[in-house]
């Protein structure tokens, strides 16, 4: 049930850049056993109350100049957790300012680390961030400060991220699942949930609710069943009760991950095979992907069908500059002619806006 993911070995020697004043004071300390870490912060830090489930625990510097956030997250934001660097740095320029991406390490775990400073609408933030996976969940670290205080937060920040202290282990974590104790479907879920947003698809894919556990020939323990929606046909996917193994039945049981890497990953960057890097289905394809412009998301889709299509729409999820989804923008088409382009524009009206990204393109 419990890996740890190597999110990439590329510069997997490397430490986090921790050139911290040895003046810094760090009296306060925070420790979550539950989800295996501990760090230290000023005293003069004040924690704040969480804006999402998903945030587990959230610090602020006296003058708000400053934040230090940890959470978990069920989404892969810029594509961090999947696509190469120069896909990464297209993504964030879409509303950011890039300014690096790294392999380093905290302690012996494999982090992703990423820079960037807002721009538009939030302002002018230095955002760094780092990612790690422990036991199925993936973790996000959120260190923000002011472009105008940089000589004074980052200093700080840096010696706070050299005390984050990862402390639990794959064989803690078996400890307190309990071996012999079976998932929760929503635990079964949620391994299947970040085994997707780990991996690279050519379509936008989604999981079924799922349903009781069953014991099919071929797994020594009973499973839960989800539904992988996205792809050319619905896919039966399988997480064994016990162990959290996922599988496949797709004719026959195979291991998820072996039936990913040969039918799937060759595939996973051709966009269904179409040499055009802007096919969306086969009714339509992107004349120009969505981007920010003015505080709005604009783009043009074409009908690349021999019929007309009613009732288009796009739909993108809004997000603040510490991964929190806060709104959402649509443009809505009542009729796209065959052949024909549309120029959508998505209007954003939540000044904390600082991401997005497409959720989904409905239509008749």
């Amino acid at each position: 049930m419990t890996a740890i993911l190597i999110l990439c070995s590329a510069c997997a020697s490397d430490k986090v850049d921790r050139n911290a004043s040895n003046s810094i004071q760090l009296s306060q300390t925070y420790k979550n056993e539950a989800e295996g870490f501990v760090f230290k912060y000023p005293q003069a830090w004040q924690t704040k109350e969480p804006n999402t489930m998903l945030e587990i625990i959230k610090l602020q510097s006296p003058d708000r100049n400053a934040k230090f956030s940890v959470m978990k997250i069920l989404t892969n934001p810029f594509g961090i957790l999947t696509e190469d660097q120069a896909a990464v740095e297209n993504a964030v320029n879409k509303m950011h300012k890039f300014i690096a991406l790294r392999d380093t390490k905290l302690g012996e775990m494999p982090v992703k680390e990423l820079v960037y400073q807002t721009n538009g609408l939030k302002g002018d933030d230095i955002s760094k961030n780092y990612w790690y996976v422990l036991g199925g969940d993936v973790y996000q670290i959120i260190c923000s400060f002011k472009m105008s205080e940089r000589e004074k937060y980052e200093p700080m920040i840096n010696a706070m991220m050299e005390s984050y202290t990862i402390t639990r282990s794959p064989n803690d974590l078996n400890k307190a699942s309990g071996i012999n104790s079976d998932l929760t479907v929503s635990e079964a879920k949620e391994l299947l949930q970040t085994w997707i947003n780990t991996h690279k698809f050519s379509a936008s894919v989604s999981i079924t609710d799922g349903d009781g556990k069953r014991k099919l020939d071929g797994l020594e323990s009973e499973c839960y069943m989800f539904g992988l929606i996205g792809l050319s046909r619905t896919q039966l996917i399988l997480v064994d009760a016990k162990t959290g193994k996922l599988f496949i039945n797709d004719g026959r049981i195979m291991p998820l991950e072996e039936w990913y890497q040969k039918y799937i990953a060759p595939y996973a960057n051709t966009n269904n095979n179409k040499d055009t890097g802007n096919y969306i289905d086969k009714n339509f394809e992107w004349v120009e992907k969505p981007r920010a412009n003015n505080g709005n998301i604009i783009g043009k889709i074409k009908n690349i069908s021999s019929g007309d299509h009613r009732k288009i729409s796009v739909r993108f999820l809004l997000y603040d500059y510490q991964g929190n989804q806060i709104d959402t923008a649509i443009d809505i088409n009542p009729m796209l002619k065959a052949g024909t382009v549309w120029s959508f524009t998505a209007q954003v009206q939540n000044a904390k806006v600082t991401d997005f990204e497409l959720a989904e393109i409905n239509y008749q």
